[in-house]
């Protein structure tokens, strides 16, 4: 995947999603999830990791007992990490549980 300064377009970012990453924009500071919805910074942890979240998108969401196991999406990350695996969506589709 071709980066633009270092950095993925916001179109590649939406497609390694797709492949089950949650995929952060720095620069936007926003998550995108594997089921295409964007998660906004919910707060920061003693740790300093960044929270993100989106109750809405999750409750509606088709995927979301394969995305995560909480009640709305909610993902952590740690300073300047960009990706983070979905084990549980990246396992469901490998068992061909469904297909975006």
């Amino acid at each position: 995947m071709e980066k633009k300064n270092g950095v993925l377009t916001e179109e590649q970012m939406i497609k390694r999603a797709s492949e089950g990453m949650f995929v952060r924009d720095l620069e936007k500071d926003r998550v995108y999830c594997p089921a295409g919805e964007v998660l906004r910074r919910k707060s920061v942890r003693k740790n300093g990791d960044v929270r993100y979240a989106n109750k809405m998108a999750c409750k509606n969401c088709d995927y979301k007992a394969m995305c995560t196991r909480s009640p709305w999406k909610e993902v952590d990350f740690p300073d300047k990490v960009t990706e983070a695996r979905n084990l549980n969506w990246l396992k469901a589709k490998e068992d061909g549980a469904f297909s975006i």
